[in-house]
C-alpha cells in the first residue's frame, strides 16, 4: 500500500470496525471505485464514496472469491499497529523477512501461491523480527495511543464520550488546535446527528443486512477474533492499556 502521511504524523489512533461490517464496507468502497488498482485511479473516484450500495450480486461474487483473505488481512492490520510494524505474514501470523513483507505490500502484484510463506521464506527458517520502516517516521511509532470502535463513534448514546476521547488524544498536539472543550459534544452532534460533514459509511442508502455471509465466512471470522482475543487477552499484553 501507500504510506500516505509520509512523516507528517505523530501518533495512531486505531478504528476498529466490527469484523463481518468491515467486510461489507471494504466491498462497497472498492465497488465505490471501480475496484481500481492503482492509487491515481481510486482517487479519482473519491466523490463516489458513500453514495449508494452495490449489487448483492457484485458482493457475493467479491465474498466468495476474497473474504477468507481478507479475513486474515483484518487481523494482520490490529496485529500491525498492536506490535508497532513488526513484520509478519497475514496468512500464517508468523515473523517474516523484509523480502517478502515487501512482496506482500504489493499484494496485486502477486498471486497468494506465490506469496506462500513456506514458498518465500521456509517454514524451518530462523527469521529475526524487523519493524516496518514506516513507523519510524511517526514521532511515537506506529503503537496506537488509542483505539476506538467506529460503531461506538457513531452510536447515538456512546458516541459523544468516543468522541472526546479522540479529542483527549490530540489536544495539545503540536498543529492540533482543538475548539473548546465545552463544544466539542455539539460538533459531534452536528457531523452525526445532523449530518453536516462530509459522507461516511452510516450514509449509505439500503440495508446492510442483504449483503450475508456462508457459515464458513462467519466461523473463520470467529476463529479470527478469538485469536486475536487469546493474544492480546494473554500475560504479555495484559498490562498495556490498549490490549484491555
Amino acid at each position: 500500500g501507500i504510506w500516505g502521511w509520509q512523516d507528517v504524523a505523530d501518533q495512531v489512533i486505531m478504528v476498529v470496525r466490527n469484523i463481518k461490517r468491515a467486510m461489507v464496507e471494504y466491498h462497497d468502497i472498492l465497488w465505490d471505485i471501480d475496484y481500481a488498482k492503482t492509487w491515481e485511479d481510486a482517487f479519482k473516484l473519491i466523490p463516489n464514496l458513500y453514495q449508494e450500495r452495490p449489487p448483492v450480486d457484485d458482493f457475493l461474487a467479491w465474498r466468495d472469491e476474497r473474504v477468507f483473505d481478507e479475513i486474515k488481512w483484518y487481523g494482520w492490520f490490529i496485529d500491525y499497529y498492536m506490535e508497532g510494524g513488526l513484520m509478519r505474514d497475514m496468512f500464517t501470523n508468523k515473523i517474516t523477512t523484509p523480502e517478502h513483507w515487501n512482496m506482500l505490500m504489493l499484494p496485486t502484484a502477486y498471486t497468494v501461491e506465490q506469496l506462500r510463506y513456506d514458498i518465500v521464506v521456509g517454514n524451518d527458517t530462523v527469521v529475526d523480527p524487523s519493524y516496518d520502516p514506516n513507523c519510524a517516521l511517526v514521532t511515537n511509532g506506529c503503537v496506537p495511543v488509542k483505539i476506538i470502535s467506529a460503531e461506538k463513534l457513531v452510536d447515538h448514546k456512546l458516541g459523544p464520550a468516543v468522541s472526546l476521547e479522540i479529542a483527549d488524544a490530540v489536544d495539545g498536539k503540536q498543529g492540533m488546535d482543538l475548539i473548546a472543550p465545552e463544544a466539542r459534544g455539539c460538533v459531534w452532534k452536528e457531523l452525526i446527528i445532523n449530518k453536516k460533514g462530509l459522507k461516511t459509511f452510516i450514509d449509505r442508502y439500503g440495508d446492510e443486512d442483504d449483503y450475508n455471509f456462508t457459515r464458513g465466512h462467519l466461523e473463520s471470522m470467529v476463529g479470527e477474533l478469538d485469536r486475536l482475543i487469546d493474544k492480546y487477552g494473554g500475560n504479555e499484553w495484559n498490562q498495556k492499556k490498549n490490549a484491555l
